[in-house]
């Protein structure tokens, strides 16, 4: 049976139309109201954390991805976190450390302070094709998640990767630039042969040339004038993926949210009314029509 959220009925999904939701929190688990037609975006610890609320919004036929950044790592410590551990430093353990990283697995390993992502005081992990990283990733952190009993989700959400906007990294040449672009292209066609048809990829970049691996692609934040412009246009279109296409928006205000999703190639916009990542109550767009599914939500970190 459809459900109401704050008023709003969430309707069936139709077609590939289908709502968005985001749900970065480590703390406070998502709500259980998302039913069919939801894709739900959760962070890294959820899956074990959260995992009663998960599978409850699964078995009400929403899809469920888990975020993933294998561009960069982080400076900071964190406790309470194996899959962190495992994805970073192929340990097991509860506690990630970026001393515990190969270093083998930077993309300098001699200077791994040369090759970084400054925004995030992170150090760009070697991302060339065939990569040490690059394959630990693909035999010891995806196929396991997916193994893994209590995991049970629908695909993962790929943080920075793409090889169309390179300006988040600083350090590199113009040759190791194009060396990290064509990695970026392999690892991704390697990841959907290790993870198979049915899981959904998404990645937070776009692609130079056509991507039959991707699900789709997430645009963030590009709202007022870029909004269905030729160049995220032809960027949407080179997902060219059949089966379940997944291109996303993110967006500050619901305005700009219901402008993108009259955008031939987006499926599902976002917004934030109080910063990246936070929201208030759903609600639907004046210009949506409930018949293709068109109800944009967006999980809330701040509420109790």
């Amino acid at each position: 049976m459809p459900i109401t959220v704050a008023g709003w009925r969430v309707p069936e999904v139709v077609g590939d139309r289908r709502p968005y939701v985001i749900h970065y929190s480590w703390n406070t688990p998502p709500r259980t109201d998302y039913n069919a037609g939801c894709l739900v975006v959760v962070s890294i610890l959820a899956a074990r954390k959260f995992a009663t609320q998960i599978q409850q919004i699964r078995a009400q036929d929403a899809e469920v991805i888990e975020y993933t950044l294998p561009c960069h790592d982080y400076a900071e410590t964190s406790t309470e976190v194996p899959e962190e551990t495992l994805f970073y430093t192929g340990a097991i353990g509860t506690t990630y450390r970026r001393a515990d990283i190969p270093a083998a697995w930077y993309f300098d390993p001699a200077n791994p302070d040369r090759v970084t992502v400054p925004n995030y005081d992170g150090r760009v992990m070697d991302l060339r094709a065939n990569s040490a990283w690059l394959n630990h990733l693909l035999a010891d952190y995806y196929p396991s998640r997916l193994a893994d009993p209590a995991w049970q989700m629908d695909g993962f959400l790929l943080d920075v990767v793409g090889d169309g906007y390179m300006g988040w990294l600083t350090g590199a040449t113009a040759g190791e630039v194009a060396e990290i672009q064509a990695g970026l292209r392999w690892f991704v066609t390697q990841l959907r042969s290790a993870v198979g048809d049915n899981c959904i990829l998404i990645n937070n970049n776009t692609w130079v040339t056509d991507n039959a691996d991707s699900d789709g692609i997430m645009i963030e934040n590009h709202g007022t004038v870029e909004i269905g412009n030729e160049f995220w246009r032809t960027s949407l279109a080179k997902i060219t993926r059949t089966g379940h296409r997944r291109n996303v928006t993110t967006n500050h205000t619901a305005a700009e949210a219901e402008l993108w999703l009259a955008v031939p190639g987006v499926d599902q916009a976002g917004y934030s009314d109080a910063g990246d990542y936070t929201i208030g109550p759903p609600m639907r767009g004046t210009g949506w029509l409930e018949s293709a599914g068109h109800i944009h939500l967006w999980d809330s970190t701040q509420e109790a």
